[in-house]
């Protein structure tokens, strides 16, 4: 363990012992939510410590409630409660007060139930009420049937079997639920069946997944609407969906395994590899793995028969995990007589176990994976595809030859997904020259995203900008420069294509450059904020000049359009804003558009608000947007509230001057911004005129602010 790890264990370990309950309340929410993220397959950090945990849930739980106290504990005993917690959180749920924390002591119930050998009665009988209970809400007793659900007992099937019988429909589709589990059917099926036919057909997820699920049962994965000739291997199929016992159904499998009908044969493979077959079925699935030897003989046997309609059921089964290099001559046997893509992609998925076992590689199968995407008969997705993923991951550097030639003549669905597996087993570094040379010709267009990834990014580095995404830079000093940028490493020649790039004439060129300027993912990140600095003052030219010109043209841009320079250039100007206030000042008041405006705008208040005192060029460039008639009244108003909530009192001057202004907004904005304890009583008269001469009636919300301000600042 890392001494960070025994920090963070430390820290956590002190705040469950706090004397503190909302100390201790956090720390029960934080290994919750820790808890939580295990479903994205990552350990709960604070799993050492769970003994810890359950000792103060337990705590928490036997002190009076302080707000989510309860709540809190109860969610981390619904994953770490034992047998011993029954009464515990008996106690709680006697006392629940209100459905959130009843919810919560259900689930925990269920816990501290399963835990036990012997359930504890009190518990058990408690949450039995609260199914029965009418006065509860639906909800509320289905969260009590499901507490009870896990639990192997005569009482909680005789339980579900009369909530069953309920005149509510919810209730009755939930309890039939749960006894549509495999065990379960064995007894219920007949009564799960009649009330599935009775309830109408919106009646719900619930029993729809009962009525195609539960009653249907699992008849296979690639025989679904075919069933074996003979009567004696259709019984032993349905006896394999719907078993009365675990020897009546190992017996049905056998049977349709070894029976010389292909279709029996490939349902009891399906049934044997797929997790809703055989083994949810069983009480005791452990019993199934007695047959795995026969089954993957039996499996190879099916793809030594020539074009046994078996084979696709046969190479599921074996698949990666059970191959093995001396598969090799049943899968070249398999992959020159099949026409079928589905038969085509099983059998490359075994190859797969077969190249990954094989200290040395059969050639012959590597060349025959490889025939396939070059094949125009042979589809891209489940065939072509798979192959490239097969022959890259097993082989890695070693499958450069058979990638490159697919680079160089594959259709160009196969070059994207061949260039994402290059890049992925280190070929940039071996390939680099081939691999940018293909790219090239995709004219930023990449025909495929493999997984999500824009292979054209893989290759030559992102971003290719911001705003400017999908343009292609037509010169070829300009586009080699672009290319220098995407890079992951800044040096000289670095600065040079940024240089480049921003002192050419071509519009998209300078917004690309800008954008790496910019951006986190650019310059920032290939070198940190210093490699910033030496193109910084031609940055700054370059937003003054973008953000006085009009828009650029719309084709420049496929996804912003016409608003990318200045997008670009406000983005930027963002970055700089705090240290630049005059460049700030200056495109307030000489924007090219009233978007441009509202942006600098946003970035005065940004200054602003790290600043002791308004800078003076910033409150000037305000004070004349708030009285440029030219300008919309939105705009003007906003430089008043910014004035307004600048630090210090350098925008007295311009909110007196804007109090002069004819428009009756203006003019109140202005004066609720000289209504400050510091300063108003230097300009009481002046604001007592102003409010005398305002409209009464149908007055603007701001002259009522100001008016009423005034008016109690009189008393």
């Amino acid at each position: 363990m890392s001494d960070d790890e025994k920090s963070r264990l430390g820290e956590f370990s002190a705040r469950l012992e706090s004397d503190d309950i909302d100390v201790v309340r956090g720390a029960l929410d934080d290994y919750q939510s820790a808890q939580a993220d295990t479903r994205w397959g990552v350990d709960n950090p604070y799993w050492p410590l769970d003994n810890e945990v359950l000792f103060a849930a337990r705590d928490l739980l036997g002190q009076p409630p302080s707000g989510y106290s309860h709540a809190s504990a109860l969610t981390v005993m619904w994953h770490l409660a034992e047998e011993e917690d029954a009464d515990l959180i008996a106690d709680a749920l006697e006392g629940a007060p209100d459905a959130g924390v009843r919810e919560m002591a259900l689930a925990a119930a269920g816990t501290a139930l399963a835990e036990g050998e012997e359930p504890n009665r009190r518990l058990l009988a408690l949450i039995t009420a609260m199914v029965l209970d009418e006065g509860l809400d639906v909800q509320d007793r289905k969260d009590a049937m499901r507490a009870l659900d896990d639990l192997d007992l005569p009482e909680v099937e005789d339980l579900l079997v009369r909530v069953s019988e309920s005149s509510e429909l919810e209730l009755q589709v939930y309890a039939a639920g749960c006894l549509a589990t495999p065990l379960r059917l064995r007894v219920h099926r007949d009564r799960v069946r009649q009330l599935a036919k009775s309830w109408p057909e919106d009646a719900g997820w619930e029993a729809e997944h009962i009525r195609r699920e539960a009653l249907e049962g699992f008849h296979s994965t690639y025989w679904k609407d075919t069933e074996p000739d003979h009567p004696v291997l259709r019984k032993a199929h349905d006896e394999l969906r719907f078993p009365l016992g675990d020897e009546g159904c190992l017996q049905a499998f056998a049977t349709l395994l070894r029976s010389e009908d292909p279709v029996a044969v490939g349902i009891a493979l399906d049934h044997y590899e797929s997790s809703e077959g055989l083994r949810h079925v069983l009480e005791d699935e452990e019993r199934v793995d007695a047959y795995l030897p026969e089954v993957l003989a039996r499996a190879r046997e099916v793809l030594r028969r020539p074009m046994s309609p078996a084979e696709v059921s046969a190479l599921n089964m074996i698949g990666k995990r059970h191959a093995e290099p001396g598969d090799a001559e049943l899968l070249l046997d398999v992959l020159a007589r099949t026409d079928s893509d589905a038969v085509r992609s099983k059998a490359i998925w075994m190859a797969y176990g077969v190249l990954d076992e094989a200290e040395v590689k059969d050639e012959r199968l590597v060349a025959a994976l490889g025939d396939l995407i070059f094949d125009p008969s042979v589809g891209f997705y489940i065939t072509k595809e798979t192959a490239i993923r097969v022959l890259a991951d097993s082989l890695g550097a070693d499958a450069d030859d058979v990638l490159l030639r697919a680079l160089r003549e594959g259709e160009p669905k196969v070059q994207a997904h061949v260039s994402y597996y290059l890049v992925r087993t280190g070929g940039l570094d071996r390939h680099r020259a081939v691999l940018e040379e293909v790219a090239e010709s995709w004219d930023d267009r990449p025909p495929q995203h493999p997984w999500g990834r824009n292979p054209i990014e893989l290759i030559f580095g992102k971003p290719h900008s911001v705003h400017w995404e999908g343009h292609r830079l037509a010169d070829p000093d300009l586009y080699r420069a672009h290319k220098r940028l995407r890079a992951p490493t800044v040096d000289e020649s670095y600065h040079q294509a940024l240089r480049t790039l921003l002192e050419s004439d071509d519009q998209a060129a300078v917004g690309i450059a800008l954008d790496h300027w910019w951006s986190p993912d650019g310059a920032v990140k290939r070198g940190g904020e210093e490699a910033r600095e030496p193109e910084r003052a031609l940055v700054l030219d370059h937003i003054r000049e973008m953000l006085r010109q009009p828009p650029s043209p719309a084709e420049l841009s496929p996804t912003y359009g016409p608003e990318a320079k200045h997008l670009t250039a406000l983005s930027a100007l963002d970055v700089v804003a705090a240290e630049e206030p005059s460049l700030v000042a200056e495109v307030v008041e000489a924007a090219a558009s009233d978007h441009v405006r509202e942006r600098a705008l946003d970035a005065v208040a940004a200054v602003f608000g790290d600043a002791e005192e308004a800078d003076r060029r910033l409150v000037e460039a305000l004070g004349n947007v708030a009285c440029d008639e030219n300008v919309p009244l939105n705009d003007r108003l906003r430089a008043l509230e910014l004035l307004d909530e600048s630090p210090g009192t350098n925008s007295v001057d311009a909110l007196v001057r804007a109090t002069r202004c004819p428009e009756v907004e203006v003019q109140a904005a202005a004066a609720w911004g000289l209504m400050w304890e510091e300063i108003i009583e230097d300009h009481r008269a002046m604001l007592a005129e102003l409010s005398a001469n305002w409209p009464v009636e149908d007055a603007p919300w701001e002259v009522t602010r100001a008016r009423n301000t005034l008016d109690a600042a009189k008393e």
